[in-house]
């Protein structure tokens, strides 16, 4: 058996591995933010993105995330409950609870980068939390998300995200474990190959 035909195999055992448990997690998603008033509006419980405003969506980031606005469905950690207060950056590990500070509707934020604690540094990965209304009017779940923002004038990124869809807390970070079957799909692809040399 030729490696090339286990890839089929293997993916279907990964795209098994992101969908179990309690926590429904984007895969790798590394949605550009333009370096222009030309928004990129994301739907997160959907894991879709759109240059032009849709129904569902959650998040409108522009000029390379320097800018980012809020849907009431999706409320990211602020320093206060006022719906224009800087978003927090979180680190890996931390909690995202009905405990963090969170605005209750259509929020933006456009002082959530610079050299403070709790600050973005513009180019470098940083994750944010948040509470999130899904489409279906369920939740509210909490979630991370990981991102990358600019405000020297180059274009930053979303890159991925996750929720608990239990509603109980989620660590910054944690994504579903692998189900034993995907498991057990490695092990095996792995014997095929060794057995092959």
């Amino acid at each position: 058996m030729k490696i090339t035909s286990l890839l089929p195999f293997l993916a279907l055992a990964f795209s098994t591995a992101t969908t179990h448990g309690a926590i429904t997690y984007s895969g790798f998603q590394n949605i550009t933010i333009g370096n222009t008033f030309g928004s990129v509006y994301v739907d997160v419980d959907q894991s879709s993105s759109s240059p032009t405003q849709a129904s569902g969506w959650d998040i409108d980031a522009f000029f390379g995330g320097e800018a980012f606005g809020n849907s009431a469905a999706f409320q990211p950690i602020r320093q206060t409950v006022a719906v224009s207060s800087a978003i927090v950056r979180l680190n890996l590990g931390d909690l995202v609870d009905g405990t963090d500070i969170y605005a209750s509707a259509p929020a933006g934020s456009s002082t959530h980068i610079g050299n403070s604690p709790g600050q973005f540094a513009s180019g470098t990965q940083g994750y944010l939390g948040f509470r999130l209304t899904d489409n279906n009017a369920a939740g509210p779940f909490y979630g991370w998300m990981r991102v990358n923002f600019s405000n020297s004038g180059g274009t930053g990124a979303i890159l991925d995200w996750a929720y608990e869809t239990s509603g109980s807390g989620i660590s910054v970070g944690a994504i579903p474990e692998p189900s034993a079957l995907a498991l057990a799909s490695i092990g095996c692809a792995t014997l095929l190959i060794r057995r092959r040399q």
